[in-house]
């Protein structure tokens, strides 16, 4: 049935096929068909578009037009009035199909960008459900009519010739070389993508490359069942549209670069860390946690020292001694005095409650002290009486001497 009519023309048509619902659905589309090319022949008989008023009176209602192809091809009248239910079913079904192929694909694409792996489970499964649903919905809206039926409505027959006219730009040659070459090469892309991405991103590496055979095989029964039952195109269409939205996006999400959820879980589960965050407490070094800092002076000796921030405020971290190991002190208690003491296996290797030991001992040897440069007296110092060197041991510390040498 040529779905070019648009307007008035495309309404006339809606309910001359409403009228005539009860005939066997083949023999309806013949039907239709000549419908639409006498339509076609009668709007161009304006000068301008036609109004409903205007086709009811060249042609009578589409009770009136409906009957008299009754009579011509010798079909009997209709017994049973034309239910309501069936001239909104068309502008119901599209409406269901709009929402499928537009919010389900936003929310998957979300999902893309999303930061972490909650939030790329939440939204891609959020997407994939209104999907799912509203395709549902799309299809039940048909009442069992020809899914065709949605290019009869005014919207639908505006889109449709929207549509024609961007397909008539293509060259006759290389549409058919799209339909026949580029719609099978597409059906096994769109599969293979999508099985293979799914196994990917959910750790199954070892069995992406047989899911996406699979996903290949799949989608091909699909696209072949779709052109046999046009109801399909309402979960097709919309995971048609997810497909060209969702590989975009993750090619942009990976220019950007590899924070985004979907990266993050994909490189999880091919080994690194998904969605790493780092930590909100505690001293980082490199990316890595600091859990004891053990202190020495210039002679290579350990000492005890306590840290501050250049604000004052205390550098402080979670004791791990035998108090807070084994319950007979909060896990929470922190201090800036370090080295702190943690527990240390005993001689036979082993730790626990009982018997436990700690120490504060460093468990390294420290490298050398890099050689430091004695800074040189400045002209204006006045040469000081004494040469013994001054011990000077700061307030709050425990066991550190600072040594001053006077100058000579």
């Amino acid at each position: 049935m040529n779905s070019t009519l648009t307007g008035a023309v495309a309404i006339y048509l809606t309910q001359v096929r409403a009228e005539l619902s009860d005939l066997p659905p083949g023999e309806l589309e013949d039907v239709l068909q000549d419908v639409t090319d006498h339509l076609t022949e009668v709007a161009g008989e304006f000068d301008a578009e036609p109004t409903l008023s205007d086709l009811q009176v060249r042609l009578g209602t589409p009770r009136q037009y409906a009957d008299e192809l009754r009579t011509a091809a010798g079909y009997p009248a209709r017994t049973e009035p034309v239910s309501q239910d069936y001239l909104t079913s068309g502008w119901k079904a599209l409406r269901w199909g709009l929402i499928a192929g537009t919010v389900g694909p936003f929310f998957v694409a979300v999902s893309i960008f999303a930061w972490s792996h909650d939030e790329t489970a939440f939204f891609g499964l959020l997407g994939l459900g209104v999907l799912f649903v509203a395709a549902f919905l799309g299809v039940r809206a048909l009442r069992g009519n020809d899914p065709r039926i949605v290019l009869d409505t005014p919207r639908g027959a505006q889109w449709a010739t929207a549509v024609r006219g961007w397909i008539d730009q293509i060259p006759p040659n290389v549409r058919h070389e799209l339909v026949t070459i580029g719609q099978p090469v597409w059906w096994v892309a769109r599969g293979m993508i999508g099985a293979g991405g799914f196994f990917a991103l959910f750790g199954a590496a070892s069995v992406t490359v047989v899911g996406a055979v699979a996903g290949a095989a799949v989608s091909i029964w699909i696209g072949r069942r779709t052109q046999q039952d046009r109801r399909w195109l309402w979960y097709v269409v919309p995971l048609n549209v997810v497909a060209a939205v969702a590989i975009p996006s993750f090619l942009a999400a990976a220019y950007v670069g590899a924070s985004f959820g979907f990266l993050n879980n994909y490189n999880d589960y091919r080994g690194s860390a998904r969605g790493y965050e780092p930590p909100t407490k505690g001293v980082v070094v490199d990316g890595t946690t600091v859990s004891n800092i053990y202190p020495f002076d210039a002679q290579g000796k350990q000492v005890a020292v306590r840290l501050y921030d250049q604000d004052g405020n205390p550098i402080s971290m979670e004791l791990q001694d035998c108090a807070t190991s084994y319950g007979q002190q909060s896990r929470d208690t922190t201090s800036n005095l370090f080295p702190q003491a943690v527990v240390v296996p005993d001689e036979n290797g082993d730790t626990g409650p009982d018997n436990c030991k700690e120490s504060t001992k460093a468990p390294f040897v420290p490298p050398p002290a890099p050689a430091t440069r004695t800074a040189s007296p400045t002209p204006s110092a006045a040469p000081t009486a004494s040469s013994t060197p001054t011990s000077v041991k700061p307030s709050g510390t425990a066991g550190v001497t600072l040594t001053v040498q006077p100058t000579r």
